[in-house]
């Protein structure tokens, strides 16, 4: 039984209803971000809809931080994918430096903390941890803009 369902078309306003999860641009037209996964990134954007329940919230540590709460099985639910992939992805973003789990233990799920990569500034200065080598992140050369 393949039973197709037949999607009607957008008219007018009508996009503007539905609710959209913000992924940053930066890391898909960046080389610096060009090793992650197309799913690690969307994990982040995962991260950073829930960071604005936590700012709500005000769930800050006392140096003044937002954190939250994401687990493993979060991610595996909301990405349909297996404990491995979903671990595999904490992982890549933990050491591309995006995120930093904080383990509490006994039981507790690890306070998670969003590393803010842009600034008000167009550009900021990167160093790789596993060399000397740095790395200017910005998208400014990847915009289609039309000067007179």
């Amino acid at each position: 039984m393949n039973d197709k369902i037949i999607f009607d078309y957008f008219t007018d306003q009508e996009a503007d209803i539905l609710t959209f999860y913000r992924i940053p641009k930066l890391l898909f037209t960046n080389d610096f971000f060009k090793e992650l996964c197309v799913e690690s990134k969307v994990l982040y954007g995962l991260m950073l809809d829930r960071m604005s329940l936590s700012i709500k919230n005000k769930w800050f540590d006392s140096e003044n931080r937002a954190y939250i709460y994401f687990s493993q099985q979060d991610a595996m639910e909301m990405l349909n994918c297996k404990e491995n992939k979903a671990g595999n992805m904490f992982k890549e973003l933990e050491a591309i430096g995006l995120i930093e789990r904080k383990r509490q233990g006994q039981g507790k799920p690890a306070i998670i903390y969003l590393k803010n990569f842009v600034q008000a500034e167009k550009t900021q200065t990167w160093e790789k941890s596993m060399s000397n080598e740095t790395m200017t992140v910005s998208d400014m050369g990847k915009t289609n803009v039309k000067t007179f």
